[in-house]
């Protein structure tokens, strides 16, 4: 083992605690690459007309409202979030909604006691899903709610694939820089093999598990905005370091996100799970 340079001691990288109105809001701006991959999620998943849905880690609403439009007046759709601030915003964006009843809540998947046994047609967590910290106890949850027949569909990371958050903390963590955000420590990424067997676990068949890589709009305004995010961020949590190490750091990183940009790059976007199974029974 090397040892670690006697200039640097251990840094934790955190994003602002969990979250603030500035950091819901840049979301809501650069959301898009989540939004596709959840409304793929959603045309997977066949709602209906009609249809009762729970959007698990709904965060501003934006899935929320193009789901809404789906299941129409006869519908109903209820978005849970732990984070106040982006709940707000999804209340903004629904508010003289003329659709279906659709309602927000601040509020985790490991605790749905808002919502009847049996009285959900579907269930989704888009791009949410790896953020949960018990996801035995979330699923049971989800379990519990669906109506026989009912689905459970997720969008979430994949643990053996890198993207660009892992290349950074791979960077970071050589000069001894620890990337951390403080809502419950960060992600909690799982493999195919391991989601499959949570929704096993929790009573689920039927199980689909695919995993695509999910390719960002290229030169577009949203994919822009997160870079310049990502190291704005990064540079005002490294400045405490020393300048020298600061800089070298700060190269690094530009050419991780130089890499993410070209078109050609095989690591341009990120390998996402897309996974589906059924509460058993008759149901629908």
């Amino acid at each position: 083992m090397r040892d670690r340079p006697k200039n640097l001691r251990w840094f934790r990288l955190s994003d602002i605690d969990w979250d603030s109105p500035e950091i819901a809001d840049e979301y809501d701006r650069n959301c898009e690459h989540q939004f596709q991959k959840g409304s793929l999620l959603v045309s997977m998943m066949g709602f209906s007309e009609g249809h009762n849905v729970l959007d698990a880690g709904c965060g501003t609403g934006r899935q929320a409202t193009n789901v809404a439009g789906i299941i129409g007046p006869s519908g109903r759709l209820t978005g849970i979030d732990p984070s106040s601030y982006r709940i707000s915003l999804a209340n903004k964006k629904i508010a003289g909604h003329s659709g279906c009843p659709v309602r927000f809540l601040v509020g985790q998947a490991e605790n749905l006691s808002m919502i009847p046994d049996d009285s959900v047609d579907h269930a989704y967590f888009c791009s949410s899903f790896h953020w949960i910290d018990d996801k035995k106890t979330a699923l049971g949850e989800v379990f519990r709610v669906l109506k026989t027949g009912g689905r459970v569909g997720m969008t979430t990371r994949n643990r053996d694939n890198q993207d660009l958050m892992t290349s950074l903390e791979k960077i970071l963590k050589k000069y001894y820089v620890s990337m951390h955000v403080k809502k419950a420590g960060g992600t909690k990424r799982v493999t195919a093999p391991e989601l499959g067997e949570l929704l096993s676990a929790a009573g689920f068949t039927g199980i689909s598990l695919e995993t695509r890589v999910m390719p960002r709009n290229e030169g577009t305004q949203d994919e822009h905005s997160m870079h310049l995010s990502t190291e704005d961020r990064i540079t005002e949590q490294l400045k405490d370091l020393p300048d020298e190490i600061r800089e070298k750091i700060m190269q690094e990183i530009d050419g991780e996100l130089e890499k993410q940009q070209n078109p050609g790059s095989p690591k341009r976007g990120n390998c996402t799970l897309f996974a589906i199974a059924s509460k058993p029974g008759k149901g629908m």
